[in-house]
């Protein structure tokens, strides 16, 4: 038989003869895990090893479509996962648009709820309590936008995109315009925006021309082998030119600066920020090296308290990249090709002394067949290298 399937297809010229079970490996068993996988049965790495996860997500298609649930593989059940795949469509909405940008800036379309001021002033600013608090309210909804279309950025691309959105719409709601406070007055630029179609410059895939050393591609590798289709870029990547995470660091109030007694010196169960200040809209900065530069930003998108106003549960918003061509990821990339944008979003519960209870990737913009996960708490409210340091700060 001929499948439908492009992955399928290559790895079974020939259709399948007999049974793919636990202890199989290679290219085939690729082919299926990488089925499974967009149609949300696995949730492992595509590595070509048929193990116990795969194995239990061959049950779960066979249990969903009807068929006997053997854990095995055998042509009936092929030809039944060939059928399935070969219909998924696993754009998002904006993906599909014309303009993804006008796609996501939508707000009625997209169903987000008017935002609205509790107060009484004519006047408004960044450091209005009115808008912070909107501002806390609004990332909530938006941040269910943004991971509905897989928005893509790194750090300070995320942190200033949400905020960008938030400045169109409240100027939409209540006709407010407020600056743009990185830039400070100077001329707006427009953002950078692409998808796997129309790809503006960013990296797609690892047989593009950029050589991927990067560790943890590995499944990448193997799935581009079979779908010429597959690319890193899984939703929506945006990009604002030339600002730096310092300077958003620079740009914003800091609500807290770094003490050094919130140094858990390698203590991974206490975070050093102090979390009963973290608000919605907060960010978090961390400056890795203590050299005085900041490069990473952290957004807060809940902060969940308990009677005692001790915050117990927190969700952020991480965008970041891997810079594909060395190792450690560590090099300074040149241009959009040699990075692979991708955005997390990391829950942490902490008990009623503020330590961490635990840290989980509650969603990623990439599929997690293809790529692990890579944030935690330990890299969002701590530093990862002695002499590190970090401040909470906020818009305007």
């Amino acid at each position: 038989m001929a499948f439908q399937d492009t992955a399928l297809r290559k790895a079974f010229p020939n259709g399948l003869q007999g049974e793919i079970a636990r202890g199989a490996s290679g290219t085939t068993v690729v082919a299926v895990q990488y089925a499974l996988g967009r149609l949300g049965h696995l949730h492992d790495l595509c590595d070509g090893k048929f193990g116990g996860n795969t194995e239990n997500a061959v049950k779960a298609f066979q249990l969903a479509v009807s068929l006997p649930v053997t854990g095995r593989v055998d042509a009936a059940m092929l030809s039944k996962l060939d059928g399935v795949a070969a219909r998924l469509d696993l754009r998002t909405p904006a993906m599909k648009a014309t303009d993804p940008l006008a796609y996501l800036s939508n707000f009625r379309s997209l169903r987000m709820p008017e935002i609205r001021l509790n107060s009484s002033n004519e006047i408004f600013s960044w450091a209005s309590p009115a808008i912070q608090t909107a501002y806390g309210v609004w990332l909530g909804s938006y941040w269910e936008v943004m991971k509905q279309n897989r928005v893509e950025a790194d750090c300070k691309g995320m942190a200033l995109f949400l905020m960008d959105q938030f400045r169109k719409q409240i100027q939409e709601d209540r006709f407010i315009t407020l600056p743009h406070p990185v830039l400070r007055g100077a001329a707006e630029k427009s953002w950078i925006v692409a998808t796997r179609d129309k790809t503006r410059g960013f990296f797609s895939r690892s047989d593009s021309g950029t050589q991927v050393k990067r560790s943890g591609y590995e499944a990448v590798l193997n799935v581009e082998k079979l779908d010429p289709q597959q690319s890193m870029l899984y939703g929506v990547a945006v990009h604002y030119p030339e600002i730096s995470a310092h300077q958003v660091a620079r740009a914003c109030t800091r609500v807290w600066d770094w003490n050094p007694a919130f140094s858990n010196g390698g203590d991974t169960g206490k975070p050093e920020v102090p979390v009963n200040l973290l608000q919605p809209g907060s960010l978090v900065f961390i400056d890795h090296t203590g050299n005085g530069s900041f490069d990473h930003t952290v957004n807060v998108i809940k902060a969940e308290r308990d009677s005692a106003n001790r915050t117990r549960r927190l969700v952020l918003a991480v965008g970041s990249f891997d810079d594909v061509r060395d190792t450690s990821a560590e090099t300074e990339p040149s241009s959009l090709s040699q990075i692979n944008t991708y955005a997390e979003e990391v829950t942490v519960e902490l008990d009623a002394a503020g330590r961490i209870s635990n840290s989980t990737v509650s969603w990623s913009s990439e599929p997690d067949y293809i790529v692990a996960p890579r944030y935690s708490a330990r890299t969002t409210l701590m530093e990862q290298k002695p002499g590190g340091k970090l401040i909470i700060g906020r818009w305007g």
